[in-house]
């Protein structure tokens, strides 16, 4: 133990040959390997680094472009829907006007008959009219005309008809 806490000069050149020795095998065999193995490793990260940096633009690029065309189609969207809407409010009005020119053609058809059947009516109520008074008059004055005078009386009598 005693040799070792002991300072010898011999010990000491030889351990800084070795130092030496061991140095310039190192700088000549060790050392360039080494450096260009770190060299490569850089070159390696750089490359990855640049290829992300590559990668990173090229997706925010498709991002934006998948921005554009979400865009697009809410907007695209919106115009269907707008078009949709003014080809219902444009049936909706044709619908209407149809139905409006329909009903007053039946209003109109409507009136036509019930004015058809009102002349109808009047007539027949003219023509009973007529023939209850034919009777009631031929019951009255049977006694008193002859035949003939019977006849002109009605033939008048239909004559005035036929005026009015």
């Amino acid at each position: 133990m005693e040799n070792l806490l002991r300072f010898d000069t011999g010990l000491m050149i030889w351990t800084w040959i070795t130092f030496i020795v061991v140095l310039v095998i190192l700088g000549t065999k060790a050392w360039k390997p080494m450096i260009k193995a770190l060299e490569d490793r850089e070159n390696f990260i750089r490359d990855s680094l640049a290829e992300a940096e590559t990668a990173r633009q090229e997706a925010d690029k498709v991002a934006s472009e998948y921005e554009a065309m979400v865009t697009r189609a809410r907007q695209e969207a919106q115009e269907i829907v707008a078009a949709g809407k003014e080809t219902a409010e444009r049936m909706k009005a044709e619908i209407l006007n149809e139905a409006q020119d329909k009903s007053a053609g039946i209003l109109k058809q409507a009136e036509a008959q019930i004015a058809g059947e009102r002349d109808k009516a009047i007539s027949e109520i003219r023509t009973q009219i007529v023939d209850i008074s034919m009777a009631a008059a031929e019951k009255i004055i049977v006694k008193s005309l002859s035949r003939e005078d019977n006849e002109r009386l009605i033939e008048d009598a239909l004559k005035d008809y036929g005026q009015n």
